[in-house]
């Protein structure tokens, strides 16, 4: 398996997300419990190979892979706690993903990437857009652990968004992150003009999925600070971040 590729449980959820099916609808196709989709989810135990390969049919993967053929596969963290409140809400609310975006204005790419943790701390507003639609909030002591969690010592808060999204485009000075579609590191850039300067690379030749799937910002006003922090990322990623490494639009 290429590395980086996320292991079965993350592949599970985010397939079962993309395919807007509950555990309760997987389970049932399967012919298992429900409480066991939750534990393969989590990488607690995993389907045979005859139950591998029919989640392979149902949720139209090409094949699916075992915790064990990778062994950056326990390094995948999966959906974020607003991830899973997000999906398991929106289903109790009987709403398709579509259905939610119209509701909310946010994209159903942003909500496909909340719900399987590709986009773990969205904008605050982004968020507010969700609650309103749903009509609940959610839990005041998990948004605090989430934005613990994306806090930057010294720095801020790192704030995921969708690049493709021309609204959740981060403004204002500070430097960001695009991943590709396994959440790794593609490129790194600065800008006093994030927005700007994201939407510039948008008639680029690479950006595009699943290149360039998610992104990621943290906010910083300074100057010599902000290319200390781009040069320091580039560095740190090396081969990783291969677009920078190519010198692809610097």
């Amino acid at each position: 398996m290429p590395k980086n590729e996320p292991n079965l449980g993350v592949q599970l959820f985010r397939a079962r997300l993309k395919n807007d099916l509950t555990q309760g609808d997987l389970a049932k196709r399967l012919k298992v419990s429900q409480a066991t989709i939750s534990n393969w989810e989590k990488s607690k135990g995993e389907p045979n190979e005859e139950q591998q390969a029919v989640l392979a049919r149902i949720l139209g993967l090409a094949r699916m892979n075992s915790k064990s053929d990778s062994e950056d596969s326990a390094s995948e963290e999966g959906p974020s706690p607003l991830g899973t409140w997000l999906n398991r809400t929106r289903v109790e609310h009987q709403f398709s993903v579509y259905d939610l975006a119209d509701r909310s204005g946010v994209t159903p790419p942003t909500i496909y990437a909340i719900e399987s943790g590709r986009i773990g701390n969205p904008r605050r507003k982004t968020v507010e857009l969700l609650e309103k639609a749903l009509g609940e909030k959610f839990p005041s002591d998990a948004a605090e652990e989430l934005a613990e969690d994306a806090k930057i010592e010294g720095l801020g808060e790192l704030i995921s968004f969708n690049p493709y999204s021309d609204d959740e485009l981060p403004t204002g000075a500070g430097v960001y992150v695009f991943y590709d579609l396994s959440s790794r590191p593609m490129y790194v850039g600065q800008s006093e003009d994030m927005k700007r300067r994201i939407r510039e690379h948008k008639d680029k030749f690479w950006f595009k999925a699943p290149i360039v799937e998610t992104g990621a910002y943290v906010s910083i006003s300074d100057n010599r600070l902000r290319r200390q922090v781009e040069t320091l990322l580039v560095r740190f990623l090396k081969s990783n971040a291969v677009l920078n490494r190519q010198n692809v639009d610097r």
